[in-house]
């Protein structure tokens, strides 16, 4: 058995996860401190440009206790909201600079999370397949 493909393989894995287990948290974090609702009309669209190609953000305002807030949302193709669209947001109470659109930001994350995570179990599986064949 080589210890050199098992130590690589487990390496690829955990390079998957951690962005994976880095993802998830922020998702988790954003459940657990933006706890107040609130409306948000889409005021705009910003557009940045890659070598990917185009990405399309969501940029909507909010006001909570006479407080004026303008954000820019996480891209997710096919789904950004059209402006003028009235969307619901969660917010920080403590910092409500703090938000997200409600079921379309943390839906970027999530996904991505997923898909690192699934890709990371790829070498993980190989390498505990690899050690059980050989008889260790």
């Amino acid at each position: 058995m080589e210890l050199g493909l098992l130590l690589t393989l487990g390496g690829i894995g955990a390079a998957f996860w951690i962005p994976a287990l880095v993802m998830f948290s922020i998702t988790m974090g954003r459940k657990i401190t933006c706890t107040a609702k609130a409306e948000a009309y889409v005021t705009g669209i910003k557009t940045k440009s890659s070598s990917d190609g185009r990405s399309y953000h969501p940029v909507y305002e909010y006001d909570v206790d006479g407080v004026h807030y303008k954000k820019v949302g996480a891209y997710l193709s096919g789904c950004v909201p059209k402006t003028g669209t009235l969307v619901t947001i969660m917010y920080n109470p403590r910092k409500p600079k703090k938000s997200y659109i409600l079921g379309y930001d943390n839906k970027a994350l999530k996904i991505l999370g997923i898909l690192f995570g699934a890709i990371g179990c790829v070498p993980i599986i190989i390498c505990i397949y690899i050690v059980f064949s050989a008889g260790v």
